[in-house]
């Protein structure tokens, strides 16, 4: 029969395997270059802006080059950085909360999330419609 220091200690030592399973190293996006060429940083930032909005991320700031972003899911919030140009686009960790973030981990929800938002830019880089005008 297991003490009961025995049972407490295998539980605490169960929960942290098991909270260490949903931390994952924070993938930053670098340089991504989308599939078709793009005529202008302003095709590459409308494109962006786009993804942002059909996943649901909050435009903090729109810069020329850069893009700051949040997105918020019940009580958990990723922000990030998107620093642009006419060819290549980045998607970097800027801050997070109750996303248990801690030397350079995560949960990894926030990796899903970005790549999410990169997959919705590529499309919307792929995209006919972008090319048309304003």
């Amino acid at each position: 029969m297991m003490s009961r220091f025995n049972r407490i200690a295998l539980l605490a030592l169960l929960l942290l395997g098991i909270t260490a399973c949903t931390s994952k190293p924070v993938v930053n996006i670098e340089n991504s270059a989308p599939p078709t060429a793009v005529k202008g940083e302003d095709d590459m930032r409308r494109a962006i802006l786009t993804a942002l909005q059909r996943r649901q991320w909050t435009v903090e700031r729109a810069d020329q080059g850069q893009i700051l972003a949040s997105v918020t899911r019940r009580s958990h919030q990723a922000q990030v950085t998107i620093p642009y140009t006419a060819s290549t686009y980045s998607i970097r960790y800027r801050g997070s909360r109750n996303l248990d973030y801690r030397n350079g981990k995560i949960h990894r929800t926030y990796n899903t999330w970005t790549q999410n938002l990169d997959r919705s830019i590529q499309q919307e880089l792929s995209s006919p419609s972008l090319y048309m005008p304003q």
